[in-house]
């Protein structure tokens, strides 16, 4: 037990949002996430940690991952090329006024931004799941196979209309994001792309990639390039990621039928609540990302704000 405490170093914050938040330099797995925290001398520190903040912190993501819950498909390998970022009206406001995205922080200023995963992108993930799993099927096998994984990516990473930061949504093809990144703030050469921080909040783990200028190198050296990510990877201007935890909530159970080849969904004894992961882009900016207004107009649209299921107890911080 005492080994996880010297081979993982989380640090502790208050976000801009007013959120208890804890990360992990570098992407560690849901698993190894799962072992450290169950070691009660790194639970204790970050309990300490936030009493600093006047926080009282409650580990709550340690007792989702040490949930009994029914059986669910991971790893899925989703491939998207498209990225979103949620503001809310003020922001949009500015965002048009100045033509461009401006990075939000205090020493390093980065610009965040979702993956953008419909309904296509989880079809294609899920023939690549059945792929792995029963790599000979016939062609009758395939066509008895009925839609399973949209069943269980339940999500907010998946909750496209939707945001939890506000009531617009911009969304770019990653190609031109990188595009404009490269000829504003690279001269024109290839970004850097690395494995930035594994975050953590109540039930949510974030994986951040890290985006900034071959010019930063040296800022950075010490944050492994996104080759090295086990659950992420950037080729062909699509984002691939592994997801191990597609649904907050699981209400069906993954039934794999070996004799048939086929992967069914079965409804479970009630809804069993889970930790879920996704992924961000953090596009360090030294100045204005700048888009033409027509452009920003046009990748803008409406989107409803998600409402918490938390409430804050107490002076306590309780986080989804």
């Amino acid at each position: 037990m005492a080994m996880a405490a010297k081979q993982y170093v989380f640090r502790v914050r208050i976000n801009d949002r007013e959120s208890s938040e804890v990360s992990h330099d570098g992407h560690i797995s849901k698993e190894e996430l799962k072992n450290a925290l169950q070691d009660d001398t790194v639970a204790q520190k970050l309990i300490e940690d936030f009493k600093k903040y006047g926080r009282d912190y409650e580990l709550k993501l340690r007792d989702y991952l040490t949930r009994s819950i029914p059986n669910y498909p991971t790893p899925v390998e989703f491939h998207t090329s498209e990225v979103s970022h949620a503001t809310h009206m003020d922001a949009l406001d500015r965002i048009l006024d100045s033509e461009g995205f401006k990075a939000d922080g205090e020493d390093l200023k980065f610009s965040w931004w979702s993956l953008k995963i419909d309904e296509e992108c989880i079809k294609a993930a899920e023939e690549r799941y059945l792929e792995k799993v029963f790599p000979n099927r016939s062609q009758e096998q395939r066509e008895r196979q009925e839609a399973f994984l949209s069943k269980f990516t339940t999500s907010p990473a998946f909750h496209i209309h939707e945001s939890r930061y506000g009531n617009f949504r911009f969304v770019f093809s990653l190609n031109k994001m990188m595009e404009a990144y490269k000829e504003q703030f690279c001269g024109g050469r290839d970004p850097v792309l690395r494995e930035y921080k594994t975050v953590f909040y109540k039930q949510e783990i974030m994986y951040a990639v890290l985006v900034h200028s071959p010019d930063d190198d040296e800022k950075f050296q010490n944050y492994s390039t996104i080759e090295e990510s086990r659950f992420i990877d950037y080729r062909n201007n699509q984002i691939v990621w592994r997801a191990q935890a597609i649904g907050d909530s699981i209400q069906f159970n993954l039934i794999l039928d070996e004799e048939n080849k086929t992967a069914n969904a079965e409804r479970a004894f009630g809804e069993n609540y889970y930790v879920w992961d996704h992924v961000c882009l953090a596009f360090h900016f030294r100045d204005l990302l700048k888009f033409p207004k027509d452009a920003l107009l046009q990748n803008c649209i409406p989107c409803k704000k998600k409402k918490s299921r938390n409430k804050n107890c107490k002076g306590k911080m309780v986080l989804i």
